[in-house]
């Protein structure tokens, strides 16, 4: 077989050239799309206009057929897509085959789309990926694999190929969530989630927010959006149990089968039990005297091609079914069923006979995949899926879901694989279905999206006693603002506050109940649709999950150099105190803990342990950002000064680079309008705090119980953490 291989290979070379030619189209659509705007509903014409940006052109010359193992590690193409018009489009992204004289069958041609798993061309009418969101001015890149099916037979050689990619969607979008807050913006890697009540587990959300059973966010309804980012590990085989990855650096795989040739797959996993049941979808590739499926140094069970049976074989006792016709290159379900007495054979879902054997001994040695007892013989077979399980599995079992198909039954199942294609854990979550469990034991943080809004103002001037909208008992007056849209009407730059745009007149008490863009979603170069604030306090590792110890005693000059550190790609940084006002003014609107004009106190995280309390969340439920009431006080990103330039004194910044974006300056009487300080001083016990006036010889501030504030040089201490802020 494997001369028969490299000979294949040498003739395609010679004689094939295959060439895939992407020519790409878009389209431009005038339509109306409703405007955001709060408590009207007025209609704009909108334009889609959809450009196509091109690496290069797809071609695949001298092209010969490749493994998915091998297909996936040549270099891909990249194709951009921008979308220069004005509404958001959801599309599906697919490539048409132009079927001509001497064309390669799609049903050989093989894709891959940025993570998800390869496909043929030919599956799922052409589509590479669906239900993709791009809103105005967002560009989206997808990186494209294509090769050559490696079971394309020898009269597809030789031919051409040719399609083109386009899209076909919608460019009136609506999600589930009406509310008008921006679509998160995922940072590569980042899983949407949802939580699944009955189950008690995050799952994969849809990230297109369109399907109801995986809701992603709905702000309305108090379900923030959430994702999480998993941790790093090396390439793995996925065990459907979750108990028995396996970490492998490449394996020969295509169309999700392993393929055994010159070296069998080690399961790294040993079981003998007084009752057991294995099932291995499988075809042999070659047909030798004994083609072995599974083995360890004391069972093995095999096709006898001499004899034409199935064997079971245990130290120098062994089995056989009575006599079965197995062919070369077809798929075949079987397996054996060990009850403490009998093995009995099974073959597309039918017993074929029961032997007795004299019992099994138990061994340390793992199972190996296409070798006998020694692991010296390789068998050259292609296995599809592998279920081991602790228990007998009925005829009728077996019968139902072991036919022609695979119905896998999780009830005993020790270990199983229907999947061979190695991956990294954050790329099986990415490559998997909505509705996937996301296990608590791989996620290193999880993030919560805070859209950018405006809000109405009621303490402009940051006063003891205002007459004017009562933010506290009614909650803060929130509307979400489209895309990056600035529609408040009070302008600040640098603490200061004006009532027009060129920020020549400076806004007194009679501009109160005026909406003002809250400032954390503004950068120095841009503005921002929003942010992700890690939704516990900080633990060891720069992770954000629940049930960790909060990291306690660290100088905040070290929270913001591990928080830095994280990425040289994204904007990572601790917390300012202007996002900390963000969190807290939507948390105190209807979208949090408000309903119906009536506000509740927010529960508190008596312990150091994030996640600790459900009522110390800012939405009261599963979905909000938790431990800011309670817990830890956390430093914020605000420095103290006396001269409006940056107050390093005690402090261990002296050697590290500041970005002007990463910190908000204070003075001693100042305050910043949206921060969650002054502007909160009203006699409510629940929002006034005594400490009005900044200390300037401590040039940093702490947050605690969500509205409190303090002043402190960047020191340790047991009481102090800190959280992560991406945007």
């Amino acid at each position: 077989m494997k001369e028969f291989i490299k000979t294949k290979k040498t003739y395609v070379v010679a004689l094939a050239v295959l060439f895939v030619f992407v020519s790409l189209s878009g389209t431009t659509y005038s339509l109306f799309l409703k405007s955001d705007t709060t408590n009207e509903f007025n209609y704009n014409t909108g334009l889609l206009d959809l450009e196509f940006v091109e690496d290069e052109q797809i071609s695949l010359e001298n092209a010969f057929p490749m493994s998915d193992s091998e297909g996936i590690k040549q270099e891909p193409y990249v194709l951009t897509l921008k979308n220069t018009g004005s509404i958001t489009y959801l599309f599906d992204l697919k490539m048409l085959s132009n079927i001509v004289d001497n064309s390669i069958n799609p049903n050989y041609i093989k894709i891959k789309v940025n993570d998800n798993l390869p496909i043929t061309l030919s599956s799922n009418d052409g589509i590479l990926e669906s239900n993709i969101v791009i809103y105005p001015n967002e560009e989206i890149s997808f990186k494209i694999n294509v090769w050559l099916d490696k079971d394309t037979p020898n009269n597809e050689l030789g031919k051409k190929f040719s399609a083109k990619v386009s899209t076909t969607g919608s460019g009136i979008y609506k999600t589930i969530d009406a509310s008008g807050a921006n679509h998160p913006d995922s940072i590569d890697g980042m899983i949407p989630v949802y939580y699944d009540e009955t189950l008690k587990v995050w799952k994969k959300a849809d990230k297109s927010n369109t399907i109801s059973e995986h809701t992603w966010y709905n702000y309305d309804e108090k379900k923030w959006a959430n994702s999480v980012i998993v941790k790093n590990s090396e390439k793995q085989v996925f065990d459907i149990t979750g108990n028995n990855n396996i970490k492998v650096n490449s394996l020969n795989v295509n169309n999700n089968n392993v393929i055994i040739e010159d070296n069998y797959f080690d399961l790294q996993k040993s079981y003998v039990s007084d009752k057991m049941t294995g099932i291995f979808r499988v075809k042999f590739n070659d047909l030798a005297d004994n083609n072995y499926i599974v083995s360890n140094d004391n069972i093995s069970f095999y096709y006898n091609n001499v004899n034409k049976t199935l064997v079971f074989k245990s130290d120098n006792n062994s089995v056989s079914s009575d006599a079965v016709n197995i062919e070369k290159n077809k798929w075949y379900i079987m397996g054996y069923v060990y009850d403490g007495y009998n093995i009995s054979f099974y073959l597309d879902g039918n017993k074929i006979s029961e032997s007795r054997i004299n019992g099994i001994n138990n061994s340390n040695s793992s199972f190996k995949v296409g070798t006998d007892n020694s692991a010296k013989a390789v068998s050259k077979i292609t296995v599809g899926d592998i279920l081991m399980y602790n228990r007998v599995l009925t005829d009728n079992e077996i019968a139902s879901n072991y036919g022609m198909s695979m119905n896998i039954i999780k009830d005993g199942l020790v270990s199983g694989y229907s999947s061979f294609m190695p991956m990294t854990i954050n790329e099986y979550y990415l490559s998997s279905k909505n509705g996937t469990v996301i296990n608590n034991e791989d996620i290193a943080s999880m993030f919560v999206w805070i859209p950018r809004f405006k809000y109405k103002v009621w303490n402009v001037l940051g006063e003891d006693n205002v007459d004017s909208y009562d933010a506290y008992h009614k909650g803060v007056d929130v509307s979400f603002e489209n895309l990056t849209a600035s529609s408040g009407t009070i302008f600040c730059e640098s603490g200061n506050c004006f009532s027009d745009n060129l920020k020549t007149i400076k806004v007194t008490s009679n501009d109160n109940n005026k909406y003002y863009t809250h400032p954390a979603f503004s950068k120095t170069t841009q503005e921002l649709t929003g942010l992700w604030v890690s939704k516990y306090e900080l633990s060891n590792g720069n992770s954000s999950k629940t049930n960790n110890n909060v990291l306690l005693n660290t100088y905040l000059s070290d929270f913001y150099k591990q928080v830095k550190g994280i990425s040289n790609t994204y904007d990572y940084h601790v917390i300012k105190n202007t996002e900390w006002g963000a969190i807290t003014y939507l948390t105190h609107s209807k979208y949090g803990i408000c309903n119906n004009g009536n506000c509740i106190n927010m529960g508190s995280n008596n312990s150091n342990v994030s996640g600790n309390n459900i009522n110390d969340s800012t939405t009261g439920n599963i979905y909000g950002v938790f431990d800011m009431s309670g817990s830890a006080n956390e430093y914020v990103m605000a420095n103290i000064s006396s001269n409006n330039s940056i107050n390093l004194d005690n402090s261990l910044f002296k050697d590290v680079a500041l970005g002007n974006d990463d910190y908000d300056l204070y003075n001693q009487n100042m305050f910043i309008l949206g921060d969650a300080t002054k502007e909160l001083s009203l006699g409510e016990s629940n929002w006034y705090d005594t400490d009005k006036v900044y200390d300037t010889s401590k040039n940093w501030i702490v947050r605690s119980k969500l509205y409190g504030y303090s002043t402190s040089n960047d020191v340790k201490d047991e009481n102090i953490s800190t959280r992560m802020i991406i945007k």
